[in-house]
């Protein structure tokens, strides 16, 4: 039996575990939910994404300073001549709303040119993301670019990244993507490491 702490790494958003993400039950929106997500995409922003020659989507961790320097990634390719950088929560949605957050996902993540993952860890719903796009999105995979930091020692790389179930996947997706993905260590070296995404 599994202990308290193996049981909360297995679980990335609420109450739905990693193998329940492909669950056609879980995530089916109700028809509230389903207008819902209409209404959050169908506006000026998402006009705009579909005008734009090229289009980011830049998911990872949502919150602190890892959050702060996800916004930063974004605002570097939303520089970008001709470009448009984007989060899901530019639409309103949670991370705690998976019934929303995953459909909204999978149609962002179609509409980019290229999906943009910073991971600095293994702990927090953007391993979920990053876990979908291994197991289901084969062409996101194709067109999938990875701001990945790395640590100096090996005890805080496997402080940062100790997670058996989110290393097991996000381990194939890098090997899947391998020549895209971009280490950095210090915060100071993030816009050199974005300027390698075409």
């Amino acid at each position: 039996m599994e202990d308290d702490g193996q049981e909360k790494r297995g679980t990335y958003i609420g109450d739905v575990k990693p193998e329940e993400v492909g669950d056609e039950g879980r995530l089916n929106p109700t028809p509230e939910q389903h207008e819902r997500l209409k209404n959050g995409l169908h506006g000026e922003l998402f006009t705009d994404i579909r005008r734009a020659d090229r289009r980011y989507l830049v998911i990872g961790r949502g919150s602190g300073e890892p959050g702060e320097r996800r916004r930063k990634v974004c605002e570097l390719l939303d520089e970008r001549r001709g470009a448009i950088a984007f989060r899901l929560e530019d639409f309103g949605f949670t991370g705690d709303e998976l019934d929303l957050w995953a459909p909204a996902f999978d149609i962002l993540s179609e509409m980019s040119s290229s999906t943009v993952g910073v991971l600095e860890d293994y702990d927090g719903g953007h391993v979920w993301e990053l876990g979908y796009l291994y197991r289901y999105q084969t062409t996101v995979r194709n067109a999938f670019w990875m701001l990945k930091r790395v640590y100096d020692g090996e005890a805080e790389m496997r402080e940062r990244y100790d997670n058996g179930m989110a290393a097991s996947h996000l381990t194939a997706l890098e090997e899947a993507v391998s020549d895209r993905v971009i280490t950095w260590e210090h915060p100071e070296d993030l816009p050199e490491a974005v300027k390698s995404i075409p």
